[in-house]
């Protein structure tokens, strides 16, 4: 089996979670988990690396924060622009990492724009500070080029989650549009049941050329590089 993948955004839940990551190949783990650290314990006893994504309660509470950021690991706070204001500019403050879905489906992209008076999203992070550190976004399905702009003079990273969003009812990434961007392309699982990267990868190839009518759409070098965290 090939090895050295780096899953960009996973949720996990229980040990057995880390336990499939490890066994399919994936040596290195962003991982979100409603007990951190219980995420720290697992990330330790398998060996991975990677960085612990922390729920927004977590970051509120200084003694469990500086917990975390003295576990050994990255550690990046897990965000929704749709969250109190006051709470946002607190997280902002920190100036840690930060982690959201953004641009994954139109009704939440829309709510977002709707509640900051019909600002881009891109335009409320940039607001907030968040993307003056470094910043994740989960999804990009639905961002328009105005928003890809902003996004990629930040530097921001960017993971794809194919197979999850696609059994959500989303619609397909653009490789060839986010490449134009400057963006930091990576691959992750979200929430989906199965973790195995080889068909990652092949979604993402199927997906792409089929929406540019090109077998040569998206090249096997690319995919390989964006699975091991390896675009840029």
């Amino acid at each position: 089996m090939q090895q050295n993948f780096y899953n960009a955004f996973c949720v996990v839940k229980d040990e057995q979670d880390f336990v499939k990551n490890v066994s399919n190949g994936v040596e290195k783990l962003d991982c979100l988990c409603e007990d951190p650290f219980f995420a720290v314990q697992m990330m330790k006893k398998y060996n991975l690396n990677g960085k612990i994504i922390v729920p927004m309660k977590f970051a509120l509470d200084n003694a469990k924060l500086l917990k975390l950021k003295n576990s050994g690991f990255k550690i990046s706070i897990f965000i929704d622009l749709l969250e109190d204001e006051n709470i946002l500019n607190a997280i902002a403050m920190t100036q840690i990492p930060t982690t959201l879905l953004l641009y994954e489906n139109l009704n939440r992209t829309g709510e977002i724009s709707q509640k900051y008076g019909g600002v881009m999203p891109a335009q409320v992070l940039e607001k907030f500070g968040f993307l003056d550190t470094e910043c994740t976004i989960v999804g990009a399905m639905y961002a328009d080029k105005d928003d890809l702009t902003i996004l990629g003079d930040y530097d921001a990273k960017v993971v794809l989650c194919p197979r999850s969003f696609a059994s959500k009812g989303g619609t397909f990434a653009n490789l060839k549009l986010l490449q134009k961007y400057d963006l930091k392309l990576f691959l992750g699982t979200f929430d989906f049941n199965e973790i195995d990267f080889q068909k990652e990868k092949e979604f993402l190839k199927l997906t792409n050329c089929a929406l540019h009518e090109s077998k040569d759409a998206i090249s096997d070098e690319f995919l390989n590089k964006i699975s091991k965290g390896e675009q840029k």
